[in-house]
Order: C-alpha cells, then structure tokens, then sequence
C-alpha cells in the first residue's frame, strides 16, 4: 500500500510554482523567482538550499515546471528555457540548453498539461498577447484559433484548471476558465479542432394552461416561458402520454411554443394535476481533474468531490440530455452572388434520431427557425432554404444516441448579380 511522506527539510523551498520533475534520480521544482532546486539523488525527502539553477533569459517571474524527452523545462511569464542533466559534481545537475529558449512565456502555471511527450499551455508574449500552445521538443507551436485567443485575453487567469481525457481514441486537452469568463474550451489533438463543454441542469418549470394539437403539431399555452426556438423542454403533467416527452420546441411568442406529438393523441390535453413544461440552463463544465484507469477516462468535478466516467453507447451526461450545437464558418462559394439555397443534407452516421438546422445571413447575429432533419433517412436533408450571398449553419442534437456528422452537403444555384 501507498505511503504519503511528508519533506520536511528546512531547505525545501517555501513556495514552489505548479508542476514537479523527475530526471535521472532527481527530483525538480521551481520557486516564483525562477529558481530550479533538486532534491538530493534518489531522496525526495532531502534539499540542500546551495543547490539550484536560476532561470535568467528574463527577469520575469518563475510560473510553472515540466518535463519533456530528457529536458527540465522552466516555464517563465514571457520565456521558456531548457535544461539538460549535465552531471555536475557539486550544485544543480543541470546546464542551460542556451540554443533552446522560446520567447514565449506561460499565463497560467496550471494550464501546463504533459501528455502523450508533448506539453499543452496557455502561452503569451509581450506584444501578441495570449494562445494555446504545444511543445513537442523544445520549439512551442500555436494551436490557438484567433476565436479561442479573444477567449483567452477577456479571462482573469485567476481560476483555471487543464486536464486530458482520451475517450473514444481521441485526446482532449480541457482548459476549464473560472471567473469572469467561466467556460470550458477544449482541444481535440487528433482532428486539431477546437471545441467547447458545457453541462446542462434541469430549470424552473413553467405552467402550461392550454395544451391541443392538429395533425400532430401540439400548441402550448405557456404565459411568459423564457424558452427559445429549438430548446429542449419536458413537457409533464398531461393524462394523455403523448404529450409528455423530452422535445425541441418551435418558438412561437412569449406565451406559446408548438412541438411534435403523435398524430393519433387525444386532443385536446387534460390533466388531472397540474401541467409543465421544464427547460434547461447551460452551466460550465463541471470536471476539473481527470486520470485513466482500467480503460476508463476518470474526471473528478472540483466542487463536491464527484467522480464520472466516460462510458461507450451512452450518449447523456449524468441522465441530463448532451445539447451538441456545431456552428459553421461563413460559406459564400468564393462569390459574391446571391445564391440560391435548394437543399442542405447532413452526411455522418445514420441513427434513430433527429438533428435540427438553422442559419444566418448576417454574421451569426439573426438566425432562421430551427428545421428538423431525420438522420435515419437514406438522404437526411432539408430543402427550399432560401437565398443569400455569405450563410453559415448551425446544427443542433441532444437525443440519446450516438452522434457523428463529418459535413454539410449544400445544393444551390447562382443567381447573376
């Protein structure tokens, strides 16, 4: 069984920066003025106070240290220095790799994530401001979407946590940002693609006083509900058990919504208690630690205490819907005609479920109705969408099966000016 030891050595350095390194016997950390101590060969427990190496590219301050191949890597506010195990008889073990140093600091020592031989970490210079990095050797490469830089330069730095997880054959770098910004974005190192991780949680419910459908289109009357256009609700309540599903509905004004029930339900709803319909709130990612163990990638939330895992075939996060939306760039087929938009399919898996598409025309600030699209269907498509010059779509999925969509197929003519 695991001991925990504490070092209790007088000449342990008082405050150390996050991260610790093991090289060749030795144990690393580094103090904020960017001096690295080791611990005596073999010996956590023992510290000498005459034995360090200063970081000294900068007189910036010292913010985080890792390992990576066989260098001790010194993270600094605007500099990264490298150091190699030189055997010195006397002093730190270490010599600086002079040919090495990246002007590139580190905002946030607990950004530093190593996995896989490489290192993930919030990086800033003096005049470009801050971006995701990745250190693979010692030349650190951005990976940052000028998107994911305006997230990064509005946080305060102040309460950030990184983790990786590697469900499904894919490693994700998790950078939860707390305070002012409170979002989790997330980097997928695989397809290098940038994404975001939120959670829902069950919101007030609201009474609906009038409930009936024609041809199975149900309208709800439900006075100063705050749902949007496409938002899931429960709807319960009803005698009738048609209407009492998880669904998207259809906005129709402050006092009313419609959604999609069996065509052959009662109508109109009656109830013997009281009818509701329940929405959801959009809350930050809950996980701020994680580790792998027996197959599974583990992820303990910061508050609580509590511990998930990920799980193949299930496709909800702790019994509440995954509210997926992908959003596109602007598409405009490289013209600036009006075009004709005759059909939009989407290509990926063919499940048991239902997507929804809608769009804009005006750089993501109005959106078209939500349109469903079956994803079962040979070809899952919608048609007669409109005109525009320059369009991006979003496409929206929160049912309880897999989920994987690779493109959007766009049929459209050319107008002639």
């Amino acid at each position: 069984m695991a001991t925990l030891t504490e070092v209790t050595d007088a000449d342990y350095p008082a405050i150390t920066v996050p991260g610790i390194v093991y090289l060749d016997g030795y144990y690393f950390v580094m103090t904020p003025a960017g001096r690295i101590y080791n611990s005596a060969i073999n010996d956590p427990t023992s510290w000498n106070a005459l034995e360090f190496i200063q970081c000294q590219a900068e007189t910036d301050s010292g913010v985080a240290i890792a390992r990576i191949s066989n260098y001790v890597v010194g993270f600094s506010q605007y500099t990264i220095e490298f150091f190699y195990d030189a055997g010195n008889p006397t002093g730190s073990p270490l010599l600086p790799m002079t040919s090495a140093q990246a002007n590139i600091g580190c905002a946030c020592g607990q950004s530093v994530v190593n996995t896989d031989g490489t290192i993930l970490f919030i990086g800033q210079s003096k005049h470009f401001g801050r971006g995701v990095y990745l250190l693979n050797g010692t030349n650190p490469q951005k990976v940052s979407t000028p998107f994911i830089d305006r997230i990064l330069d509005a946080a305060d730095m102040i309460d950030v946590w990184a983790f990786t997880v590697k469900p499904g054959g894919h490693s994700f770098y998790v950078l939860v940002l707390g305070g002012s910004v409170n979002r989790t974005i997330v980097y997928d190192l695989a397809t290098q693609e940038w994404h975001e991780w939120d959670m829902l949680e069950a919101g007030r419910s609201y009474e609906i006083t009038a409930l009936s459908h024609v041809n199975g289109v149900a309208t709800a009357t439900c006075a100063g509900h705050p749902f949007a256009d496409g938002d899931l609700v429960t709807i319960a309540g009803a005698d009738q058990e048609g209407y009492n599903i998880q669904t998207n509905i259809t906005y129709i004004d402050v006092n009313s919504f419609s959604y999609v029930v069996a065509v052959a339900t009662e109508t109109p709803a009656t109830t013997s208690g009281r009818l509701t319909a329940t929405g959801y709130t959009r809350t930050n990612f809950a996980g701020a630690f994680a580790s792998e163990y027996n197959g599974y990638s583990i992820i303990q939330t910061r508050s609580g205490g509590a511990v998930y895992y990920f799980k193949a075939g299930v496709y909800q996060d702790n019994d509440l819907p995954i509210d997926v939306r992908i959003r596109t760039s602007k598409f405009d087929a490289q013209s600036n005609k009006k075009k004709f938009f005759n059909s939009v399919a989407v290509l990926g898996d063919k499940v048991q479920s239902s997507a929804l598409l809608r769009y804009t025309d005006d750089d993501y600030v109005t959106w078209s109705k939500y349109r469903p699209i079956n994803l079962a269907l040979d070809r899952s498509k919608v048609s007669r969408l409109g005109s525009g010059r320059r369009r991006a779509f979003e496409l929206r999925h929160n049912a309880n099966t897999e989920f994987r969509a690779e493109a959007l197929e766009i049929d459209l003519d050319e107008g002639v000016s």
